[in-house]
C-alpha cells in the first residue's frame, strides 16, 4: 500500500507544506551559492520526503517543559528531509554543478506547489469549520 493514501487529504497537505518550504530553502542556498567554486547544488526529493515526514521521521522535537495543560507542546517533529546532490550537471570551469535556469526553474516550481497546497488546506479548513458550525 502507497504511504500517501495511508492519510487523509488534511494531514498530507500539513507534512507537505513544511516540505516544501525546506526545499524553498535549499534551493535558496544553491542560488545564493552561485559564485562559489566547487559548489555541488543539492535539491529535496520531494516525494521521499513527504513519505518521511508522513511516517513521522525526521528530527528529535525541541523538549518543551509545560506546567499547564493549556501550554504548547512539541507533539510534531520536523520532517526529516532526503536531499539529491546535482552530479550528473556538467560541471563548469569552477567544477560548480550550479546552473542558473536550472535552479529558477525548480524555485518557480516549489513556490506553485506551495501556492496550490497551501490553498487546497485552506479551503479543506473551511470546509470542515463549515461542517462543524452550530446553526
Amino acid at each position: 500500500m502507497d504511504t500517501v493514501s495511508r492519510y487523509d487529504t488534511t494531514t498530507v497537505l500539513e507534512r507537505a507544506l513544511p516540505v516544501l518550504e525546506q526545499s524553498h530553502r535549499v534551493l535558496a542556498n544553491n542560488i545564493a551559492n552561485a559564485n562559489t567554486p566547487g559548489f555541488v547544488s543539492t535539491h529535496v526529493a520531494f516525494a521521499e520526503s513527504l513519505r518521511v515526514a508522513l511516517e513521522g521521521g525526521g528530527k528529535a522535537p525541541l523538549a518543551l517543559e509545560t506546567t499547564h495543560p493549556n501550554h504548547i507542546t512539541t507533539e510534531r517533529r520536523p520532517p526529516g528531509l532526503v536531499l539529491e546532490s546535482d552530479m550528473l550537471e556538467l560541471s563548469r570551469n569552477d567544477e560548480s554543478t550550479f546552473n542558473v535556469d536550472k535552479e529558477m526553474v525548480e524555485l518557480q516550481r516549489n513556490g506553485g506547489r506551495y501556492q496550490i497546497f497551501s490553498t487546497m488546506l485552506t479551503k479543506r479548513y473551511q470546509q470542515i469549520r463549515e461542517v462543524l458550525r452550530i446553526p
